[in-house]
């Protein structure tokens, strides 16, 4: 090998290496990024699963509140027939007892 190539292949070593180092790092930067990102997908998967878990809840307590609500309106309804009825009953009193004259 003659000195022209020797310098030729040490530069192209030294090259690589430099290369090399720069490959390394951006590997280990993207190592990092890498588990940054499986850390937040991580926890949005958990905070998924809590909203997941809160929604259900909610879906639970609305339809607890309209079988509440219905209840309510039954209930309402079946007293203003009641009170239709008694009024109606004080009236028919009140009419029969009413001194003609």
């Amino acid at each position: 090998m003659t000195g022209v190539t020797l310098g030729t292949e040490r530069e192209q070593v030294v090259r690589w290496m430099e290369e090399g180092r720069t490959i390394l790092e951006i590997i280990v930067k993207l190592l990092n990024d890498s588990d940054q990102i499986k850390a937040a997908a991580e926890a949005a998967q958990r905070e998924n699963e809590r909203l997941r878990q809160e929604c259900e809840q909610l879906r639970g307590d609305v339809n607890q509140l309209k079988a509440d609500h219905e209840r309510s309106k039954k209930e309402r309804a079946e007293i203003a027939q009641w009170f239709s009825g008694v009024m109606s009953e004080a009236a028919s009193r009140l009419l029969a007892e009413r001194p003609q004259g």
